[in-house]
């Protein structure tokens, strides 16, 4: 039924206009190898543009995010680990947690690293309490958690330290775990105090109090070099993975399907917008008007796409709008080039010369007869040009004069995950130079395939 309906829509097209000129045949040689080109690019391209519409409603994540940890493998949960000391500290011990050994100022606060820089309590009963350990967890998905303590050599015999967890801010309270072994790190797991989730582990959640205790006399050193909060837990499930910076690679992928459509789109139409009435003026004026376009269009075209464009980018600055004028300048000749030759034959033809014998002026030989057999080249061009578009793109942001961090472009994307290629994460690079790969095929199909079958010289090579 849905068949019917599509051939007597395409039967109902009128043959020799420019519709009809490029559906029919489409339909007609559909099963040539180029209407199986032309068709296939058809569907690729059809799909970008239905990702470019829905990116938002399809992306599983905020392309601009910290979505998850860094550098994740596709198709996977990774676990992450984590050790990290605390940021915030209270309590009544002699040396504060937080001093800085004048005579090493290159160390870092007392017992946040294991560097023999020790916070110190010289009685017992003394407390100190610690919280703000940047966990950074991203989801309730905790596997372990646990904290580490390292006491130093110059604790006293018999002196500890007595730790005790709060999930809740200090509300409550676990039972105490003593850390009695020295010059090396003790790791506990608490695990099962309760059921941890992200905001049980986030700054103001956990809390430890670390308590000077001993066996004997009060009196007497307890010095801690180090204590830190661990934890185990999965992340989110990512189709192709995150990058660098914790961004989803998928949803960036799809987002910068839309900023490189538009650069096309812009680039493109407006190249065609300005060079093909230029071509056809040019071609059918002929005269000096002619010859000077011509030197001027050869001029421009003889500049190596990407550099001119390059060029163009560094003067009017970055952003998609001015990446999309860039890009256009570098296709005005082409679309001029072509018109003119396409107008150069089709004016020389019988219902040209019966136009002019009619007295018609010169702009309605232009735009009423010939425009309509010159324009049909147009989709053509358009096509091959587009896919040259996505990559000259890709490569002005590649270069750092495209588009500016963080929007999602596949370019940008490509140059940031480069470096990290040799390290293995190979996701990150790979899925927007896919999707570069992929769409620029696919217009390359369509131009192609509708290049045999709207030229009639090859049709007829062919046949």
């Amino acid at each position: 039924m849905a068949r019917s309906i599509f051939r007597r829509v395409v039967n109902a097209l009128p043959r020799h206009s420019i519709i009809g000129r490029l559906v029919r045949p489409l339909v007609e040689d559909r099963k040539t190898l180029a209407g199986r080109m032309s068709w296939i690019g058809i569907a690729i391209v059809v799909v970008f543009l239905m990702v470019a519409l829905f990116a938002d409603v399809l992306a599983p994540f905020d392309p601009l995010a910290l979505a998850d940890q860094k550098d994740i493998p596709p198709w996977t949960n990774a676990p992450v680990s984590r050790n990290e000391s605390f940021n915030i500290q209270q309590g009544n011990w002699t040396e504060s947690w937080f001093a800085i050994d004048p005579q090493r100022p290159q160390l870092p606060p007392a017992a946040r690293a294991v560097d023999g820089n020790g916070a110190t309590s010289n009685h017992t009963g003394d407390v100190q309490e610690v919280w703000d350990f940047f966990l950074n967890i991203k989801r309730d998905a905790v596997q372990s958690v646990g904290f580490i303590v390292w006491l130093a050599p110059d604790t006293s015999p018999g002196h500890y330290a007595r730790v005790r967890v709060s999930s809740d801010g200090g509300g409550n309270w676990s039972v105490p775990f003593d850390i009695r072994d020295v010059s090396i790190g003790v790791h506990v797991d608490v695990t099962n105090l309760t059921a941890w989730n992200a905001a049980k582990l986030g700054d103001r959640g956990l809390r430890f109090q670390v308590e000077h205790a001993a066996d004997g006399p009060t009196s007497g050193n307890l010095s801690v070099d180090y204590f830190g909060a661990t934890t185990v837990w999965l992340t989110y499930w990512h189709l192709m993975g995150t990058d660098g910076l914790g961004r989803d690679v998928f949803s960036r992928v799809l987002l910068g399907t839309r900023t490189s459509l538009v650069i096309m789109a812009i680039g493109v139409t407006f190249a065609l917008v300005v060079g093909f009435p230029i071509g056809l003026y040019s071609g059918y004026r002929g005269g000096t008007f002619d010859k000077i376009m011509v030197l001027f269009m050869d001029s421009l075209y003889s500049f190596p796409g990407l550099l001119f464009a390059g060029l163009i980018a560094v003067l009017i600055g970055k952003g998609v709008v001015n990446i999309g004028l860039a890009v256009t300048v570098i296709y005005i000749p082409l679309y001029f080039r072509v018109t003119r030759s396409q107008m150069l034959s089709a004016r020389e033809e019988l219902y040209v010369e019966a136009a002019r014998a009619s007295g018609a002026p010169p702009t309605r030989i232009v735009f009423r007869y010939i425009m309509m057999n010159v324009i049909v080249a147009i989709p053509v061009i358009f096509s091959i040009s587009a896919a040259d578009a996505i990559l000259t793109a890709a490569g002005l942001s590649y270069l750092g004069l495209g588009v500016e961090p963080p929007t999602a472009d596949w370019g940008l994307d490509l140059s940031a995950a480069a470096e990290k290629i040799d390290n293995g994460i190979w996701w990150s690079s790979f899925f927007p130079g896919f999707a570069i790969v992929f769409l620029t095929v696919g217009l390359s199909f369509l131009g192609e395939g509708l290049n045999d079958i709207v030229n009639p010289l090859l049709k007829k090579e062919r046949s």
